[in-house]
């Protein structure tokens, strides 16, 4: 059985449905909550699960920073189709930003010695992703998708 729904753009999409234990239609492509054999009605503490479809495979990025003080582009200026992430390998602060030129301040958004930044599945992002750190040769892993 399928369900029509309007998505955000107000697009007719077609979801596959079957019914549960108490006659619900339920999606089948996710998996529901389950709680003694029925499936949790979708309400605003319990939203409809999603999958996000469109994922790439994750194209890589790494690299260490070419010339401390100065943003570099990510991903050879590519921007990112369906998301990104870096990691900072170094023992200083990296800054990245995808609405500019990534530098100490701003808008960019600072990532700690040791720790990832990660955009949310399915962000597209809003251009390049670029890159700055104080250091020159400061590390970092960076992935596209």
């Amino acid at each position: 059985m399928s369900l029509l729904v309007k998505d955000a753009n107000s697009a007719v999409q077609s979801l596959s449905t079957q019914t549960d234990a108490a006659q619900s239609l339920v999606p089948v492509h996710v998996p529901a909550a389950v709680a003694g054999g029925v499936a949790t009605p979708v309400s605003s503490t319990a939203p409809l699960p999603v999958v996000n479809a469109a994922g790439a495979a994750a194209a890589d990025g790494s690299g260490t920073i070419a010339t401390g003080g100065a943003a570099q582009l990510l991903f050879g200026g590519l921007t990112p189709a369906n998301g990104w992430l870096v990691c900072n390998n170094s023992s200083g602060p990296l800054y990245v930003s995808d609405v500019g030129t990534a530098s100490a301040g701003g808008s960019a958004i600072q990532i700690a010695a040791g720790a990832t930044f990660t955009t949310p599945s399915g962000y597209k992002p809003p251009g390049a992703v670029s890159i700055f750190g104080a250091t020159t040769g400061q590390a970092f892993a960076a992935r596209r998708w």
